[in-house]
């Protein structure tokens, strides 16, 4: 259940002070695909990042599955929002000398405390455990117990599956800079659903996707919600706001 009571939001601009919300209030139940639509400007980004803990509202409060994010310390948020918040943004924003593999599973190591087995500062050699992995063959690793080795496993089997449900398999040993910006799209949403969030919070995720990845894309989104959770989708597309339980307006 998502929460939001007498919100308000301004910023400052050269042409004075723009409130972008005043006393918004919106309650979403549990297994809602919500689709939020409106005109350039009128805050359907900027809800999705108070949603997402990225940006503190001026007044009121946000509550996300029992918790008031508005009341946490930044440490608290970025706790919540890694374990229970996808959040899929416009922006393009990858760890470049990851390979596509290895950008989605990352928020599953952080979550889980664990040393993250992976080199950030340079580009993987091609034969290197970690590219055995997305090619399917489990690495020889160091660890204290079995309990560490599943965990491994089960993170390689989530990371694949999303990216083959989302059609990018095939990409799992390329570079977020050698692929299209669909393709990047779609890496955004695995690395967003990796952690199985009770919240997801995608902008514009069909953008620069042909129509049937829109279908398949949206698809994924519905089922999730008929799970269970809840789907925020901001988007200008019809086509994929005709697929959502409820639409609204900003």
């Amino acid at each position: 259940m998502i929460e939001i009571k007498n919100l308000t939001k301004k910023f400052k601009t050269s042409h004075g002070t723009l409130a972008v919300f005043d006393d918004f209030n919106l309650a979403v139940k549990d297994g809602t695909f919500l689709g939020v639509q409106g005109k350039s400007g009128a805050g359907k980004s900027t809800l999705l990042s108070l949603l997402a803990g990225l940006q503190k509202p001026d007044s009121g409060s946000i509550t996300v599955d029992g918790t008031e994010i508005t009341a946490l310390d930044e440490k608290q948020l970025a706790a919540f929002r890694n374990r229970s918040i996808g959040y899929i943004s416009q922006e393009q924003s990858f760890l470049e000398n990851l390979t596509v593999f290895d950008n989605v599973r990352l928020p599953a190591y952080i979550s889980r405390n664990k040393s993250v087995l992976l080199n950030l500062f340079h580009r993987l050699p091609k034969n290197s455990p970690e590219h055995s992995a997305a090619a399917g063959v489990q690495p020889v690793r160091s660890v204290q117990n079995d309990a560490d080795v599943i965990g491994d496993n089960e993170i390689a089997a989530r990371t694949n599956k999303l990216l083959a449900d989302l059609g990018i398999a095939h990409l799992a040993n390329q570079y977020p800079q050698d692929l299209s910006g669909g393709e990047n799209h779609r890496v955004l949403i695995a690395r967003a659903l990796i952690n199985n969030p009770k919240l997801i919070l995608a902008d514009e995720p069909t953008d620069s996707v042909d129509s049937d990845r829109t279908t398949a894309i949206i698809t994924l989104f519905k089922g999730l919600a008929q799970s269970g959770k809840t789907v925020i989708l901001v988007s200008h597309d019809e086509q994929a706001l005709r697929l959502c339980d409820e639409v609204i307006r900003l």
